[in-house]
């Protein structure tokens, strides 16, 4: 069986027992926790994940997303992040629930709440409540609501598996924060997103 086979079957069980996690725990903190540890199990596996079926992006991109699943109803959409050092996010939320672990390589994250200034559309800024590293055999979950950004500090090149529970290119409403104006905007999906290598025919 071919790598890209062997992937294939473990990614599918794994989305499979998330659906099943969120079927019967709902979207919280501790449901995500599940969700989390299944997806640590798979990172793990880091035979699955060989550099040559992910490369990274042509200088000056920040990074590439390999989609790896997706149902039909666009939910339940899990993608392998590859990143370069420097890659930076402005704080932004996801209007779905997200699950980040890490493969290879450290991802540091801030999370932040939002001050309680946002009387104008368009208007507000946040705060960092608490930062956490993402590194191999670690993860962070996010509630739809909850802001963060993503800073690669290292020299090393990152691989993370990012679990959403709706495909990113149907978050039409996520937001991103200038925290040098002190406004916010729509956040537009990822423009560069493409499809992981494909199992071969059994």
């Amino acid at each position: 069986m071919s790598v890209a086979s062997e992937r294939a079957e473990a990614v599918e069980a794994a989305v499979d027992r998330i659906r099943r996690i969120e079927r019967d725990e709902g979207v919280t903190r501790p449901a995500l926790d599940s969700i989390k540890a299944v997806l640590i199990e798979l990172a793990a596996k880091h035979a699955l994940f060989p550099r040559a079926d992910f490369p990274l992006p042509p200088e000056g991109a920040r990074d590439r997303l390999y989609r790896l699943a997706e149902d039909p109803d666009r939910r339940f959409a899990l993608y392998l992040n590859s990143g370069s050092p420097g890659k930076q996010t402005p704080p932004h939320n996801h209007t779905t629930w997200a699950v980040i672990v890490g493969i290879d390589g450290e991802e540091h994250n801030r999370v932040y709440e939002r001050n309680p200034d946002h009387t104008q559309p368009g208007k507000g800024t946040v705060k960092i409540a608490r930062e956490f590293t993402v590194g191999p055999g670690t993860g962070i979950a996010f509630l739809p609501d909850d802001v963060h950004s993503i800073h690669v500090l290292s020299s090393r090149p990152i691989m993370h598996l990012h679990m959403y529970g709706m495909s990113l290119e149907n978050l039409p409403n996520r937001v991103s924060y200038d925290e040098k104006a002190g406004t916010y905007r729509t956040f537009p999906a990822h423009p560069d997103i493409r499809e992981a290598r494909p199992a071969a025919a059994k």
